[in-house]
């Protein structure tokens, strides 16, 4: 075809293409019951006119920000926090406005360091937490705060690799998943432990770790100074030996066959580098934890496509006895957004909301000495007529889930409406540097540092909190309290003036 040709016939298509898009019903044409619609000069003046009221991302994450900060000239400590626990919308909202609800966590945290303890938090979610993204940033801060160090408590077997550990396991090794594809192997048994994977090791079988080098990593979780293995159903005898850069080989046996779950631990003289585990005879290893001597970690637990539905299927006395050795004192679920997409009425998230409550219940058989928190969705784009528009149902998801996590004895924390609410996540997408992934459904790097950051704060609020009560006395802040919900209260069922 010659040239003048070609230039011709692209131009009679882009002159059809312009007819329709100024011609085109803005509703769509109705062909056989199907709905056939195309992009129109009505749909793009609207967006424009719509555009005015979209979220200021930095507006949102900087009013956040402020919203955790006490200003300098504040006179009533007390009414700061009397603000922040019963109005701030950024805050985590306790079970019915109980600020002491956090309180058995936050004393086993102040004494883990001096007491000798690891004290544990199990961050469960979907993909946001792959990476070990959000988790990384409140694992850094809680250890800022209370003492500890390193990266906690991963499996032998890390099938996406994270910003907080370089890792490898060899050997007669077999890994087993309740979430994955179809080539993830299940265990019939559904002895999953609490990082909802574990491999089973026969006859030999090795785990290497490495301080991270990644750009993205916390600077915490690169001192690892205690080496924990959490396993099971070992056969007798099990002959582990670790071997670090900064000790000789140390060697530990189980000297009798086990089915419940066991605890063996390695101090180190100094923080390694590097170090190899590696194991003869059979078990079941739940997770290797990589701490320090004493202080809290957070253990990472992304679950890419989990809706949060899965853990009353493990099995309960396996369960059970994991969080007896591991002093576990406050379990994190952060789930919603997978089921957004099969969502598509109220009666859906109904039996989704009874679903959780089941996992909630679980949990505190499982688990009694810790305390639960739910971190609700993301906001997330789907494409209607063309733009790209929070999914319908999604606010009213966020909302019944804090209403039934409240309601059974569960923090929670509005990820949804930290963000900017409707319509955040594209706004998210385009800010500078991008804050949100180009499928409008997960953060990236420096989003999810944001998201951590803002929920280390809101968490380490009720820790200062915590510490001024101590100071005040209970009975002090307690009345105060009181009356300014009395007077609230008042206020509110004042008859209107004649």
């Amino acid at each position: 075809m010659k040239p003048h040709n070609v230039f011709f016939f692209v131009l009679s298509v882009l002159c059809i293409i312009l007819l329709i898009w100024f011609s085109f019903p803005a509703k769509g044409v109705e062909i056989c019951g199907i709905s056939l619609k195309f992009p129109n000069y009505e749909s793009y003046l609207a967006e424009l006119q719509d555009s005015t009221e979209e979220v200021d991302v930095d507006a949102v994450l900087q009013a956040v920000q402020q919203s955790y900060e006490m200003s300098e000239d504040t006179e009533d400590t007390l009414s700061f926090y009397y603000d922040y626990i019963r109005s701030n919308a950024n805050r985590i909202y306790m079970p019915e406005g109980d600020y002491t609800f956090l309180d058995p966590v936050l004393e086993a945290m102040e004494a883990a360091d001096t007491t000798g303890r690891v004290v544990r938090v199990l961050h469960l979610g979907d993909s946001q937490l792959e990476m070990d993204r959000i988790s990384a940033v409140l694992r850094q801060r809680l250890q800022e705060r209370f003492g500890g160090s390193g990266p906690g408590m991963v499996p032998m077997i890390q099938k996406i690799s994270t910003v907080s550990l370089t890792q490898k396991a060899s050997g007669n090794v077999v890994h087993f998943a309740r979430v994955g594809d179809s080539l993830t192997r299940r265990a019939d048994h559904r002895r999953y432990g609490p990082l909802a994977q574990l491999t089973t090791v026969t006859g030999d079988g090795s785990f290497t770790f490495y301080k991270t080098k990644n750009r993205y990593s916390q600077e915490k979780v690169k001192s690892i100074s205690r080496v924990s293995v959490l396993l099971g159903q070992n056969s007798e005898g099990l002959e582990m030996t670790l071997k670090c850069d900064t000790m000789p080989v140390q060697k530990a046996i189980v000297r009798e066959a086990g089915k419940e779950a066991a605890w063996v631990t390695w101090k180190l003289p100094h923080d390694a580098s590097s170090g190899t585990l590696n194991f003869k005879g059979n078990a079941e290893v739940y997770g290797i934890a990589l701490d320090s001597y004493s202080g809290v970690t957070v253990d990472n637990v992304p679950l890419r496509g989990c809706s949060g539905t899965i853990f009353t299927g493990f099995d309960r006395e396996n369960m059970e006895a994991c969080f007896d050795k591991t002093d576990t004192k406050l379990i994190i679920m952060q789930f919603g957004g997978n089921m957004m997409p099969g969502t598509h009425s109220k009666k859906a998230i109904s039996i989704y909301a009874d679903r959780i409550v089941d996992q909630i219940e679980y949990f505190k058989k499982v688990a009694p000495e810790a305390r639960l928190m739910f971190i609700g969705p993301a906001d997330m784009s789907k494409s209607e007529d063309g733009k790209l528009v929070t999914w319908p149902l999604l606010p009213e998801m966020n909302d019944t889930l804090k209403v039934r996590c409240l309601q059974n004895g569960v923090a929670y924390w509005d990820m949804f409406n930290v963000m900017g609410g409707r319509g955040s996540m594209v706004k998210w997408v385009q800010h500078n540097p991008p804050l949100g992934s180009p499928d409008h459904v997960h953060f990236t790097h420096k989003g999810a540092l944001e998201i951590g950051e803002a929920l280390s704060k809101s968490f380490l609020l009720y820790d200062d909190f915590y510490r001024l009560r101590k100071e005040v006395s209970d009975e002090k802040v307690n009345e105060y309290f009181e009356m300014k919900d009395a007077e609230e209260e008042y206020t509110v069922t004042l008859p209107k003036r004649q």
